[in-house]
């Protein structure tokens, strides 16, 4: 078969080809709209200290307090996961999913925490929550030890973006695999036009 008489296929089909990709479109456009509206928000926490004390312990360019940060690093993405602190932090909001906060040590001092809300503004309040929730929580762990240079948790301003699966991609996947669905539905149609011939 030559080319031409290749497209010439689809150029007899066209009204199947472009309607299968159309309705894929279509469908992808009214799932964008239908899908529940989400937000996703990202949160960064800082570990450090309430004020820096000179001594020995801490020479080799702060090795050992970096050390130290490290190790309360992890404990505080273990906190963030537990139970008790999650329903510190959501309470009395109901737009979030208790299962779904994410934590990761990006690095000794560094935690980033995800987490998605049907409502907007919830994301910064939980933000808030959290925060404040991690303080008292290292503050109860310092009441025994009573360190004046003891770990302190700042967070950043939550950054909330819309959670929901972009236009965009939603088109330019239902275009592919329409394509594709069109592409065989084709020459299927065609080979049993042929064959019935």
């Amino acid at each position: 078969m030559e080319l031409r008489e290749f497209f010439a296929i689809f150029v007899i089909h066209k009204k199947i080809f472009w309607g299968i990709i159309g309705i894929f479109v279509l469908c992808a456009v009214v799932f964008y709209f239908v899908q529940p509206q989400t937000y996703k928000t990202s949160l960064t926490l800082n570990i450090t200290r309430s004020f820096s004390v000179e001594s020995d312990e801490y020479a080799y360019d702060n090795f050992y307090r970096l050390q130290a940060d490290e190790k309360f690093a992890d404990t505080v993405v273990r906190w963030i996961q537990a139970p008790h602190i999650i329903n510190i932090v959501i309470d009395n909001i109901t737009s979030v999913d208790n299962q779904k906060f994410s934590t990761k040590r990006l690095s000794s001092q560094v935690i980033d925490v995800k987490f998605v809300t049907k409502i907007k503004k919830d994301g910064e309040i939980i933000s808030t929550n959290l925060v404040d929730a991690l303080n008292e929580e290292s503050q109860r762990l310092n009441a025994s030890q009573k360190q004046d240079n003891w770990f302190v948790i700042l967070g950043s301003k939550p950054i909330i973006e819309d959670d929901r699966l972009s236009l965009l991609f939603l088109v330019a996947l239902s275009g592919f695999v329409g394509f594709f669905v069109a592409f065989w539905s084709v020459m299927i149609k065609h080979y049993m036009t042929v064959s019935n011939k």
